[in-house]
């Protein structure tokens, strides 16, 4: 609670105990009386407060008991406070006598500052009054100025009430402050700004707030009943509605959404007000119990301001709604750039963060000497100084520093983005066009150059700007100036990635900005599949790391699903999305807003209502295949829904692993991953074997997870867990944990925290993340338990005498690198573990692997092993594009025969395809003389480079009867009746740049699989030719 006034100026006065002493040394008092707020209302009722008139007295009486007020001008302050500042008699129901006094006083120490320091032109008003479940504040500074910038009460409503999980309505007040008295200038006006902010009460199964029931007009629920039904439709994006207030010149806008949906609106919104010269007068927002949120605000337009203005703050309503706080928020709201601008240097900012090639031409050339396929310590080398370099260079504080050093450089590239992509309406009439049209814009890289020659004489300077400015010229799509976006989007060509990091050039190359987070997408290949996973930070620290990796943990994820996906017709992606460090508790909004963005940009036409149009240099179509990864497996369903509702004919198949109801084939429920994972534990034992002898495992990922939970319940009899790492903690037993205690966790999906550690033999334990100084039973004292579970992996000889299997199920790409793969070779200069299957993705890197292997270690490596799930989705989407709406709706759900069967056969081509991967790579291994992680990437190589090689052959499409043999044979019989057994249906059902991947794969599998050549090319003919007999 604070009732402090802040004057402006260096000679403020001392607080007094007692203003009579400071009174006593002015002539003549001043009069507050004076000062009134005119604020009529519309849309609410002003019902009477009938305890009013006593509470008038008990505070008459308590200012005199202070003494503060002299007591000839008790009356007349209490009774301006009361009747001319335009408060409605909620405020004065809700607010205790205290409160009203605490405002009073504040209220007049304001003015007497003012008076004791010789500004007689205005007092300057700061107070706030806070409480949990109400607050009140009253401001007169100045918008644009420090003192506005020091109080800015509407961004401290956004923080500690709108934002919060707590329900809150406000009630703000913008006014003229009339000052009549003798002793101040008459003719000066100055805005006084009053925000009433109260905790909702709702009634048991009502959707309005009780005051709200009760104040607001029957017209204005039946409107804000109409927002509310929309929100509910469309609950991603602002609702936005504008009325023009009968009788009177002023403009009603309301604005409706989810609530918690964007951060920091309210005070943003003044901004972007301020900015079009725009007065508001009364602000209103309340909350409703079933989430909705809904903002009204009453505008007037100046004699001056342009008449467009309203339109356009509508239409900027929804850019402002995306990113209303961003890193140029200040720069918007001092009016050095307009909101387009500062969002642009927003987006461009964490374009430049994770693009410019901060590694330079010196790395390049190191890069040249120290072949990293020649040395793996070379490579590990060239990996840390590249992570170093990246680290130390240009953060993105430095970047900011230099975009706000260049304001009218970030202006022109601005301006050379809109000319390109904005389509022109009426908006070179608005004040927003007005200001762009008077930048010179710029007409080629030559024209750029000599800009920065004459305006820049940095080189770190120029780097950056340069690093702009090919963002400008990558962009071949966005949803930038598009109405009803809720992050912002945009579809890039790839070709500004240096080769020399990013060897393989990606096909297409999606970057996505929300309020909430920061993503990409990836794809190698025009038909591709691949999840979405959401990245959480711990702290701070964390979350640098995770910003400095993200694109090329996106990148390589991507790249390691084009290699497991060679089974299958789509080839790699991969989707992933940052949290923001404040916005770890908001993984679903940045989901949706992040499928959202991607819809704008893929769907192709103007659909009214739905999908404005958008400039595309691309001019083809696209079709994104995504699936569930890391934490967003819940959310499938929505987005499947949502890509219908939004008119995508592709909806059925956009996400996989969404639940059977809607046709999907969910990967944890049937093992889809595991089966995969578990044909090459299988394969081990039969090629050593050890199918009847006892197996020591270790395992992380826990019985929470789908691969962990699944590599339990499929583990065999010979199996004896030994030690298991999750979320969770550690949970080791040198003796064998108990299977039955495991398999009981795997069905719950329940963490090792819950193990049963009576079942633990003297030597085993639990350690917890929360432990703090645990006692192990040989009496090692662990003083921190998340310390301990991160590194367990790399202490396996300190706890254990041997290790058979280890099969990594969960955990951190780069969780074993050359740093620390000497953790796990033995003394004897050998690999502690004989055997491992890779099912986590990238847990160890490929030069470890390679160690690992040379050191006597089975290993098979991620893009081989978990391919199961991958190829469970890529039927999933077979069979979406072959089944017509009505046959998808109504018969391939779980229960019914179609779909059951379907599912049958699914993990029947999961086992076989795993099978034949095994036996290629040791074969591989044997022929080539190379490890397995190298046998698994020369093979995949191999089946890519001969589907991009058949799919580029108009010869071997043109073959009719070629290809409608190969597609008959890879189209499952349960599908293919679906059709009328009819492949020319087939045909018309599948799109044309998925029918000749799927043509192309099926030949490439089984050429190479059958021990075939690649770059025999007879071979490769005569196995064409033998498909045909």
């Amino acid at each position: 609670m604070s009732n402090k006034v802040i004057s402006p100026g260096a000679n403020s006065h001392p607080v007094y105990k007692n203003i009579d002493a400071l009174v006593a040394q002015t002539a003549t008092p001043p009069d507050i009386s004076s000062l009134s707020i005119s604020s009529l209302k519309s849309g609410y009722n002003n019902l009477p407060f009938i305890g009013k008139e006593a509470q008038y007295e008990n505070v008459v009486d308590a200012i005199d008991k202070f003494g503060f007020i002299p007591e000839n001008l008790i009356e007349s302050e209490t009774k301006w406070f009361y009747e001319s500042l335009g408060i409605d008699d909620v405020y004065f129901e809700s607010e205790s006598v205290d409160g009203i006094v605490s405002h009073i006083h504040a209220l007049y120490s304001a003015k007497l500052d003012a008076f004791a320091r010789g500004d007689l032109a205005s007092p300057f008003i700061h107070h706030k009054r806070e409480t949990q479940d109400h607050a009140v504040y009253f401001d007169t500074a100045i918008p644009g100025t420090d003192e506005f910038k020091l109080t800015n009460y509407e961004k401290r409503i956004d923080e500690l009430y709108l934002d919060s999980d707590q329900y809150y309505r406000v009630e703000s007040f913008n006014a003229p402050l009339l000052l009549n008295n003798d002793n101040f200038k008459n003719d000066e006006l100055k805005q006084v700004r009053a925000h009433f902010v109260y905790k909702n009460k709702f009634e048991e199964h009502t959707v309005y707030d009780e005051t709200f029931s009760r104040i607001a007009s029957e017209n204005t629920k039946l409107i804000y009943d109409d927002v509310i039904t929309s929100v509910l439709k469309q609950p991603l994006g602002p609702i936005i509605k504008h009325l023009p207030v009968e009788n009177s010149d002023e403009h009603r806008i309301i604005i409706g959404f989810k609530k918690n949906s964007t951060k920091k609106f309210f005070s943003a919104l003044s901004s972007l007000i301020r900015y079009y010269n725009l007065s508001q007068s009364r602000k209103y927002v309340e909350n409703f119990s079933n989430g909705v949120t809904i903002l009204s605000v009453y505008l007037k337009q100046d004699v001056d301001t342009n008449p467009l203005s309203i339109h356009q703050l509508i239409k900027e309503t929804s850019l402002l709604f995306t990113i209303p706080n961003g890193l140029y928020y200040e720069n918007f709201n001092g009016s050095e750039f307009s909101l387009q601008e500062s969002i642009y240097a927003h987006v461009g900012t964490i374009f430049v963060t994770h693009f410019l090639n901060r590694l330079g031409p010196e790395y390049q050339s190191l890069l040249a000497i120290l072949n990293p396929k020649l040395s793996n310590q070379n490579a590990e080398l060239l990996t840390s100084l590249k992570k170093r370099l990246r680290s130390e260079t240009y953060t993105q504080s430095s970047i900011i520093e230099v975009f706000n050093k260049y304001k009218s450089i970030i202006q022109i590239l601005y301006r050379s983005f809109a000319d390109v992509h904005y389509i022109k309406s009426n908006l070179e009439k608005t004040l927003s066009y007005q200001r762009l049209s008077q930048i010179q814009p710029i007409r080629s890289e030559e024209e750029f150059n000599q800009l920065l020659l004459k305006n820049v004489f940095n080189d770190h300077d120029i780097l950056i700007l340069k690093a702009l400015f090919n963002f400008n010229k990558s962009i071949l799509k966005t949803n930038f100036f598009i109405s009803s976006k809720v992050a912002i989007s945009f579809r890039l060509d790839a070709s500004f990635l240096p080769e020399f990091e990013y060897p393989e050039k990606p096909f297409g190359l999606f970057f996505v900005v929300g309020n909430e987070f920061r993503g990409f997408h990836i794809r190698f290949r025009d038909i591709a599949r691949g999840g979405i996973r959401i990245v959480h930070s711990k702290n701070e620290d964390a979350y640098d790391i995770n910003v400095r990796n993200l694109f090329d943990e996106n990148y390589n994820l991507a790249s390691t699903q084009q290699r497991k996906n060679k089974d299958i017709p789509e080839g790699g992606s991969k989707g992933v999305i940052l949290l923001d460090l404040d916005s770890q508790d908001a993984p679903k909004q940045g989901f949706q807003k992040y499928i959202d963005a991607l819809i704008d940009l893929l769907l192709l036409d103007e659909i009214p209502n739905v999908k404005e149009e958008i400039v595309d240099l691309y001019g083809k179509e696209e079709i994104l295949f995504l699936g569930p990864d890391e934490g967003t497996a819940n959310f499938t369903d929505w987005a499947t829904l949502h890509a219908k509702g939004r008119g995508a004919p592709w909806w059925k198949s956009f996400l996989t692993g969404k639940s059977a109801d809607l046709g999907g084939i969910p990967h944890d429920h049937y093992g889809m991953t595991s089966l995969s994972v578990r044909e090459y534990v299988k394969q081990i034992y039969k090629s050593f074997d050890l199918l009847e002898k006892p197996i020591l495992k270790f395992q992380t990922g826990g019985p929470d997870g789908d691969l962990g939970s699944n590599e339990i319940l499929l583990s065999t009899s010979n199996e004896v867990y030994v030690g298991i790492v999750d979320g969770s903690g550690v949970l080791a037993d040198p003796n064998g944990l108990s299977k039955e205690e495991l398999i009981r966790l795997a069905r719950e999906r329940s963490t090792v925290k819950n193990f049963n550690q009576s079942l633990l033999s003297s030597e085993g334990f639990l350690v917890l993340v929360e432990d703090l100084e645990k006692t192990l039973p040989n009496k090692e004292v662990i003083s921190n338990g998340i310390h301990f579970r991160n590194n367990f992996h790399l202490n396996l000889q300190k706890y254990f005498a041997k290790i058979d299997l280890f099969v990594p199920c969960g955990g951190r790409p780069a969780s074993i690198d050359l740093d620390t793969v000497s953790h796990l070779i033995n003394p004897k200069g050998n690999s502690f573990i004989k055997f491992i299957v890779e099912g986590a993705n990238l847990f160890i890197t490929q030069n470890a692997k390679i160690l690992l292997e040379n050191k006597g270690a089975i290993l098979f490596k991620d893009a081989s092993t978990n391919k199961g799930g991958v190829t469970s989705s890529s039927l999933e989407v077979l069979a979406s594009l072959i089944l017509n709406d009505q046959q998808f709706t109504t018969l391939f759900k779980k229960g019914l025969p179609l779909y059951d069967n379907y599912v049958k056969y699914v993990q029947q081509i999961i086992v076989s395809n795993a099978q034949k991967e095994a036996i290629a790579l040791l074969k591989y291994k044997e022929d080539k003389e190379i490890t397995l992680s190298e046998s698994s990437d020369i093979l995949s190589n191999d089946i890519n480079k001969l589907v991009d090689l058949i799919s580029q052959s108009e010869d071997l499409w043109n073959d009719v009867s070629l290809k409608k043999l190969i597609l008959s044979q890879s189209i499952p019989t349960l599908l293919f009746e679906k059709a009328n057994n009819n492949i020319n249906e087939i045909l018309q059902r599948l799109p044309d740049s998925y029918t000749k991947s799927l043509f192309a794969t099926a030949i490439s599998t089984r050429y190479i699989y059958e021990g075939n050549d690649p770059t025999n090319v007879i071979q490769l003919l005569h196995f064409l030719k033998s498909l045909t007999k």
